[in-house]
């Protein structure tokens, strides 16, 4: 695959063709914190707009907390017809991770962008875990790209998704 934007010999170099080489990169300065809701929404911060026809990687890096009985769930919202898979990989879903350990059952699967994947805990709406989901993703139109996320049982405890989580998104085509 050429990589984006293809340069020809005798092409102007301007600002802008610099400027739409770069990744764009998105980090949360402050908590999201969510309670009493399984409906899926937007994350205010990780958020970007894609361009018709053209070929993206994308990574989440997400630092959330949550109890065991309300969980972490995530999918993506795309554009339209937007084709690829996602990974997501993090604590297994059963999962409960003590306050000292950082190991435990993973998850390691290949998903559609509208798939709800829940994250296994620490059981803290404090000590964090981490999950990572990343995607080359293909537009035939432009539109949002976002994290939605979501407790998977209701509860009336926080689940937050954490300053520091971020979404890296480069355009490849």
């Amino acid at each position: 695959m050429a990589t984006y934007p293809q340069i020809l010999a005798g092409m102007r170099i301007t600002a802008g063709l610099l400027t739409s080489m770069q990744p764009q990169q998105f980090s949360k300065a402050a908590h999201t914190d969510r309670a009493s809701t399984t409906t899926f929404a937007d994350d205010p911060d990780l958020t970007a707009t894609l361009e018709a026809n053209a070929t993206y990687r994308v990574i989440f890096r997400l630092h959330y907390a949550a109890v065991d009985a309300a969980r972490f769930k995530t999918q993506w919202r795309t554009p339209a017809n937007a084709t690829g898979a996602r990974t997501a990989v993090g604590p297994d879903q059963g999962a409960i991770l003590s306050g000292t350990s950082s190991g435990g059952a993973g998850r390691w699967g290949v998903h559609s962008y509208a798939t709800a994947c829940t994250y296994g805990t620490r059981d803290s709406t404090s000590a964090q875990c981490s999950a990572v989901e990343e995607a080359v993703l293909t537009t035939s139109s432009g539109g949002i790209l976002a994290l939605q996320w979501a407790q998977a049982t209701a509860s009336t405890t926080l689940t937050r998704l954490a300053a520091g989580s971020s979404l890296f998104l480069e355009r490849l085509g």
